[in-house]
């Protein structure tokens, strides 16, 4: 099942994406008024699970500013009133959700109680549930009467909010769920309106006339999926787009000598790691773990293949957060450490031979891959690299059918809690968890965690849970990066959010 992290294969020629209606600019006879304009966004991941919310299509059609949810998350991390206009804890395992008035999906049928409680009963009824919102925490969802709705968790949960921002738990209208796959065609309420896909291509958008939010100041929009980041970037050089996100750090400074083109960098909660299979030999060792990781120089790598795009990772979180251990340290490079280590666990270091996998859609992983080659084969271990789609390795990420992997991972997208995170990609039945990690005290702490109303405690937790899986090297954290993204000179009001790109408030000056 595939959960946290999709890619497109794109590989249509321009002419091809101009055939689709590309290119910002006017609309509706050209007359170069901000409400006749539409503006076209490269995205590096392409929908690839016919839309399933429980899925990263969520993100994609957040972004698209199609899809919203309940609550909205700002990155300073409050919470404010999206489709619901408040939440309250009614009990100890309830929570009463009111929702926002007047609200229409686009194909004009009301958002009431009975529709929100539709669609999250359908997150819940899927095969493969989204962590943030599954089985194992939600209870029972149902209408108290026309515009409330509650949600009964099986044990107390203080994070039912958060769960409710995440775009795994959006609403769409009921005929969205009708049909042997999602349907986001009409069935949405956000600023725009999809009107036709080009399956792992593009998908154009019209502004939504009737949205609750107010005015949409753009006519319409496309959204291009363009795995390639250089190819990302030269579209905004050649004004066949005007937002580029995710850009290479071979980009950047490119682009910001380019003419009136603006970069917008952001230090966002995201870690570039090393994933390593604790399943599979030889990092089913702890030993082994610890010793490729006192081998990997974080500082080395950040300043060769991020400088200025990124700092060395302290554990899965960045320096001075409230989940982060304190005092927390890059782990110094070390190699007579690492081979010590390799000794102690009786492993000869020309026996250890990895294959390294680097999705091509990664942030400069071929180049991240060539270093952790280089610093590995200093104490003796032989590395061969795997390039590929993501889409194309994917299923052998979650199968456990590899042994290590380049991962850029957000610890805030699937919920803007780090629980989210790490229940995805640290417990034993975690839906993303890569490193096939287990143990059962994590997961117990973690449960407990969730049920915990003081956020100190809870967010000691978590300081914990990070330090430990820094110690046994169940993965190695490598890069806190940050995230870039070129704006054609005439963009207004957009800003790097992990769940929203196409807003209401967003424009193109006329010229």
């Amino acid at each position: 099942m595939r959960k946290l992290r999709y890619a497109s294969v794109l590989t249509a020629s321009t002419l091809t994406l101009a055939a689709c209606g590309m290119g910002g600019g006017t609309t509706d006879g050209g007359s170069g008024a901000t409400g006749d304009q539409t503006i076209v966004v490269d995205e590096p991941f392409a929908p690839a699970a016919n839309w399933a919310l429980e899925t990263d299509d969520a993100f994609v059609l957040s972004k698209a500013g199609c899809l919203e949810t309940l609550v909205k998350y700002e990155t300073s991390g409050a919470l404010k009133p999206m489709l619901a206009v408040s939440w309250k804890e009614t009990a100890w395992t309830a929570w009463d959700i009111k929702l926002r008035s007047g609200v229409t999906f686009q194909d004009g049928t009301p958002l009431d109680a009975q529709a929100v409680v539709g669609a999250l009963k359908h997150a819940l009824g899927v095969k493969t549930p989204a962590s943030v919102f599954s089985p194992e925490t939600i209870k029972d969802v149902a209408a108290v009467d026309g515009s409330t709705v509650r949600i009964t968790t099986k044990t107390p949960d203080s994070l039912l909010p958060q769960r409710l921002a995440a775009p795994n738990t959006g609403i769409l209208a009921p005929k969205a769920y009708t049909g042997s796959s999602t349907d986001p065609k009409g069935t949405c309420t956000g600023p725009f309106q999809v009107t036709k896909e080009i399956p792992q291509q593009a998908v154009t958008l019209k502004r939504n006339a009737s949205y609750w939010g107010g005015p949409v100041k753009l006519g319409s929009a496309e959204v291009r999926f363009i795995a390639d980041a250089a190819k990302r970037a030269t579209q905004v050089q050649t004004g066949e787009a005007q937002i580029s996100r995710k850009l290479a750090v071979t980009s950047i400074q490119d682009l910001k000598g380019s003419g009136d083109i603006k970069v917008d960098t952001a230090q966002l909660p995201r870690t570039i790691e090393l994933v390593l299979n604790n399943k599979k030999a030889p990092f089913d060792n702890e030993l082994v773990r610890q010793a490729i990781q006192a081998a990997i120089d974080p500082k080395a790598i950040t300043e060769a293949v991020y400088a200025g795009a990124g700092r060395p990772a302290v554990g899965p979180f960045g320096p001075g957060e409230p989940w982060t251990p304190e005092g927390a340290e890059p782990v110094a490079a070390d190699p007579a450490k690492a081979k010590t280590l390799l000794a102690t666990a009786g492993v000869a270091p020309s026996s250890v031979k990895i294959q390294l996998i680097a999705y091509n859609e990664g942030s400069s992983f071929s180049d991240l891959a060539a270093v952790i080659q280089a610093q590995l084969k200093a104490i003796g271990v032989r590395v061969t690299i795997r390039t590929a789609d993501y889409a194309s390795v994917e299923p052998d990420l979650l199968s456990g059918d590899f042994q290590a992997a380049l991962l850029s991972r957000n610890y805030l997208s699937t919920m803007p809690d780090p629980l989210g995170f790490l229940t995805a990609d640290y417990t034993c039945q975690g839906s993303y968890n890569l490193a096939h990690f287990c143990d059962p005290k994590i997961d117990a702490a973690l449960k407990k965690a969730a049920s915990t109303t003081d956020t100190k405690t809870r967010n000691a937790v978590y300081a914990e849970v990070a330090a430990t899986l820094q110690s046994r090297a169940v993965d190695v954290f490598l890069v806190h990066e940050t995230e870039s993204a070129a704006l054609a000179g005439q963009v207004s009001g957009f800003r790097l959010h992990p769940y929203y790109t196409l807003t209401a408030d967003l424009s193109l000056a006329t010229k």
